[in-house]
């Protein structure tokens, strides 16, 4: 929990710097951008609302946060967990396992089920027995794969499914026209990671178009032989791991089909689970993945059929020779899911001032089972079995949502879900928003909601929901074509918790503030400063891991015509109180910089890479879930490079 002072002034110093430098380029208006987005543009781009229905991203309900494939390649992001981390009120933490995402000052690590749903072009991607989203390597995209991620804040379930209590990230995944032909990429960078990657796309004569992608990580991973003060714990410290991605997608006529996996094996350091001082890893290996048939057709002139049908499966194992103190002992454990489910919705615009959305869903948690075994490594005899069958599940969805065109200058977006389980479990979600135009340039949006999320296998047979209570008011200011400010201010009311044991109700209010800026000369500026309290109403004390400041700041400008670029993302996280009784432990508060340089076609068709995280090597530890060891802290890495080389043929 310690830090270095310096590297905040140096942080604060090199933005200072960018700053300067992007004005004084920005001044200059010598060049045309012919790939940077005006914002005029980004508001007509389509984002996928509650009711999966597209439409303009200015009307939707909240403020929607976008980043781009262009984002994503110039900052250097590897993993959806960066990408995310770097978008407003979001923030990520890291253990020895996996990547958790928070919001909106919710952000309890350990705690499998998020509130904020993921979904990769409207499938639902968590696991149904934990409710997880994976964030880091053991994804299922590969994040050169992703168009672009919209970030919709807010009670969502009135389209977005069960359980997106605090908002839905959407990842819209790149189709033909985005690759065309053949791409080849090879990386390498600290920690003796590798990776390599390969792109097929084409829309053939009968215009069947084809995307596939195939992609393969490897690093040795930090070593933990050491612990900050020197004393050795073993002599396998290494976190490796290693991942294998598949992704295909293609469409033909009014069909259309999709399809992700990823096995990621990693190996986990002895001594975060137990106290002896042993020379074993434990080995985890994660599989995910899922796949989706989608048809679509104009069934009249104003009324539009949408329908699809998905599958998806989840395995968890671990091999873990420390599990208990006597010796020649293995633990391993094998956890399996897998589920179905299928959707249809009708989108009418038969009506005057009014876009309706009518659907149905049916989902199926089909089969999640837990088995553990105990085996004498000396004899390969095995000493004991333990077996869980949690059952199957059916869950049935109804909803509906409404675009209506008031005035002019005046939209109103309502909307429910409403959910019925086999298990007795039912839940309504109701949503409103106002949206109203003050000006040309000024738009203000007003919404309330309730939201429902159900218990997830793991978190067993609750039969009443999770509720999330919220009021937002955004106001967006568009100053001219290329400068826009936003502003929200929010509260939620988080009640009858879904937890192992008894807890307490939430309450959570804040303010966000966002600012963005495009100059001629390409050089594109995004700031962004989310406040947020967010505490126990019982106990007033601020919840685990949740930062009452998060200040972010994204820059990329060319260094050489758009030829050679330079992105600085600096990122400022407050402190966050510990899994503690005691209401004065915390987590310390840093600023993280990243500094990445990307060539576009100095050599065509050729893109050259190289990015520096950390490079003011700040000491930083994200808070985790007590450890046996009693660990409360994770320290996250040091300075560490990334050089990549992608050829496209």
């Amino acid at each position: 929990m310690s830090r270095k002072k310096s590297s905040k002034q140096i942080g604060f110093f090199l933005v200072g710097c960018f700053l300067c430098a992007s004005i004084a380029v920005a001044k200059a208006d010598t060049m045309i951008d012919a790939t940077a987005i005006p914002f005029e543009e980004l508001l007509q781009k389509e984002y996928i609302p509650a009711s999966h229905v597209a439409n303009q991203v200015s009307n939707a309900a909240s403020a929607v946060s976008i980043v781009t494939a262009r984002d994503i390649k110039e900052y250097g992001y590897r993993t959806l967990g960066e990408i995310l981390a770097s978008m407003r009120g979001l923030h990520t933490s890291q253990g020895y396992e996996y990547t958790y995402l928070s919001g909106r000052g919710y952000s309890a690590p350990g705690e499998y089920a998020g509130r904020i749903a993921v979904l990769i072009d409207g499938y639902r991607a968590d696991d149904s027995i934990f409710g997880q989203t994976y964030l880091s390597d053991d994804g299922i995209l590969d994040v050169a794969m992703i168009e672009r991620i919209e970030y919709i804040p807010g009670g969502s379930s009135a389209g977005y499914s069960n359980g997106a209590l605090l908002g839905a990230i959407n990842i819209i995944t790149k189709d033909v026209t985005d690759i065309d032909g053949i791409q080849m990429a090879l990386a390498c960078g600290s920690h003796n990671t590798t990776s390599m990657r390969a792109a097929f796309a084409q829309k053939f004569d009968n215009d069947l178009e084809l995307v596939f992608n195939a992609s393969k990580m490897k690093t040795d991973g930090r070593d933990y032989s050491y612990l900050e003060d020197g004393i050795k714990i073993d002599e396998k410290g290494h976190a490796a791991r290693e991942n294998h991605r598949f992704f295909l997608k293609t469409s033909y006529k009014n069909f259309s089909f999709e399809s992700g996996w990823v096995k990621h094996s990693k190996e986990v350091p002895s001594y975060a689970y137990s106290l002896l001082m042993m020379d074993e890893q434990i080995q985890q290996s994660d599989k995910n993945g899922f796949a989706r048939l989608k048809y679509d057709e104009d069934i009249a002139t104003d009324v539009k059929l949408s329908t699809s049908a998905w599958y998806g499966e989840y395995t968890y194992t671990i091999d873990d020779p420390v599990w208990f103190s006597e010796e020649n002992l293995l633990y391993e454990g094998h956890i399996q899911a897998r589920w179905f489910g299928g959707d249809v919705k009708l989108i009418a615009t038969a009506w005057e001032n009014h876009i309706v959305s009518l659907g149905m869903e049916y989902k199926s948690d089909d089969k999640a089972t837990w088995s553990d075994n105990i085996f004498d490594v000396s004899t390969d005899e095995l000493i004991d079995t333990w077996f869980l069958d949690y059952g199957d599940r059916k869950t049935y969805s109804l909803y509906m949502y409404d675009n209506f065109t008031i005035t002019p200058s005046l939209d109103m977006n309502y909307g429910f879900r409403y959910e019925r389980g086999d298990n007795g479990y039912h839940g309504l979600s109701p949503q409103i928003a106002l949206l109203y135009e003050a000006s040309k340039s000024t738009l203000v949006k007003f919404s309330v909601g309730e939201t429902n999320r159900q218990s997830v296998l793991y978190e067993g047979e609750s039969t009443s929901p999770e509720k999330a209570r919220t009021v937002e008011v955004v106001l967006e200011e568009n100053f001219d074509k290329k400068t826009k400010f936003l502003a929200s201010a929010y509260s939620y009311q988080i009640v009858d918790r879904i937890a192992m044991v008894e807890i307490s109700d939430i309450h959570v209010y804040g303010l966000e503030f966002e600012f963005e800026k495009h100059w001629i000369n390409s050089t594109r500026l995004r700031a962004s400063y989310a406040y947020q309290k967010a505490y126990e109403e019982d106990t007033k004390r601020t919840l685990v891991n949740s930062p009452r400041h998060l200040a972010k700041l994204n820059l990329s400008l060319p260094l050489y015509r758009d030829y050679l670029r330079m992105a600085l993302e600096t990122h400022y996280v407050g402190k966050r109180p510990l899994f503690t009784e005691s209401s004065d432990m915390y987590a310390s508060d840093y600023l993280r910089s990243n500094l990445t340089f990307i060539s576009y076609d100095l050599v065509e068709e050729l893109e050259i890479l190289l990015s520096v995280k950390n490079i003011t090597n700040e000491n930083y530890e994200d808070v985790i879930f007590p450890q046996m060891n009693g660990d409360l802290t994770y320290p996250q890495d040091g300075r560490t490079f990334w050089f990549e080389v992608g050829y496209k043929f």
